[in-house]
């Protein structure tokens, strides 16, 4: 009887040093309720489905909180957690927390040790849009049990790459693609060497390299008051090693000259959807896409647009802290105008 006896206490406490309890998930930022009520279903879910830990089901613990007349906001001190984790039977309890920035969410968790009184888990995860939410959730449910419980046997066969990018490196990132894009497109400038009366005109830049299907605008000193005017617009139209030509849009009683100055105008520009490379998730693809053409948008040189003259193309690819990025600027015509290679380490 004595060993039977003996036998329960010690199941009962293995199961106390087995179980945890989440306190709360909260939306912080721009997340939603709902969004919170997502990452806390999916750590439940997965915790439940890999059966390492007991995780106090979550009805126990708001009829605690009632009790003790506890918020449930997820504002709780660490003495009031572990008092929650003694009255439900836990030796670990979790608060939560999901930060809205932008599209990219910071997914929180943090445990405190009841029997210790010490933090036993903290992390942070990001992810780079709301489709990740329950995936990074999942991913940090498990870096959870690994923390408290060793390494599961299946862990070293897991594939699943999820939030393995930061989405503030990758708007970064962006960031420097689009200043590298703009030093490839200075602002440049010509002259007019001769313009005909059918609207069309040949050009000289220079050691300025322009593409067809540039267009600049044409200054010149008006003939009547000898002010420096704008006297219409300039499209590039062919380039060669021995010269260029376009055609010319006169602005109303303007007459463009030999001599008169070309302009370059920002360029309308757009970026296609990069593809996702070895290493590289479809997310991150979608995310450096968006965060590029905005990053595009902001320098002078640039107007990103749905009838662009220059499309870019490309890929990213390799694991966090060494991608690839390879970017393809090509006209109208399908030419390649500029490529850039740049790393990142987002």
């Amino acid at each position: 009887m004595a060993l039977l006896l003996a036998l329960l206490l010690a199941q009962a406490a293995t199961a106390k040093d087995l179980t945890l309890a989440i306190a709360s998930v909260d939306p912080r930022g721009s997340a939603t309720a709902e969004q919170a009520a997502e990452m806390n279903d999916a750590l439940t879910a997965q915790l439940v489905s890999d059966g390492r830990l007991r995780v106090v089901e979550r009805q126990q613990i708001a009829r605690v909180m009632k009790e003790q007349a506890l918020s449930q906001s997820g504002l709780l001190s660490d003495e009031v957690q572990i008092k929650m984790a003694q009255l439900v039977g836990a030796r670990w309890i979790a608060v939560g927390a999901i930060q809205g920035s932008g599209k990219s969410f910071a997914l929180s968790l943090r445990a405190m040790d009841s029997s210790t009184a010490q933090v036993a888990f903290a992390e942070t995860l990001k992810v780079g849009s709301s489709g990740q939410i329950e995936a990074g959730s999942r991913q940090l449910a498990r870096k959870l049990e690994e923390k408290l419980v060793g390494p599961s046997a299946s862990a070293s066969g897991s594939t699943e790459a999820l939030g393995d990018f930061d989405a503030g490196e990758v708007k970064d990132g962006a960031k420097a693609l689009a200043r590298s894009l703009a030093m490839r497109f200075p602002k440049i400038a010509g002259r007019v060497v001769d313009a005909l009366p059918n609207g069309t005109a040949s050009c000289s830049f220079g050691d300025a390299q322009p593409f067809s299907g540039q267009f600049f605008e044409v200054t010149g000193k008006d003939e009547v008051t000898e002010q420096e005017v704008r006297k219409g617009f300039f499209l590039l139209t062919s380039v060669s090693r021995t010269g260029c030509t376009g055609r010319v849009k006169r602005e109303a009683g303007a007459s463009i000259n030999a001599g008169d100055q070309l302009n370059s105008v920002p360029l309308k520009i757009n970026v296609e959807a990069l593809e996702p490379g070895t290493g590289a998730q479809p997310e991150l693809a979608r995310l450096l896409a968006d965060e590029t053409r905005s990053a595009l948008d902001a320098e002078p040189q640039f107007q990103v647009a749905n009838d662009p003259q220059l499309t870019a193309i490309g890929r990213v690819s390799g694991p966090r802290g060494h991608r690839s990025v390879v970017l393809q600027v090509v006209d109208k015509k399908g030419n390649v105008v500029q490529k850039v290679e740049l790393p990142g380490t987002f």
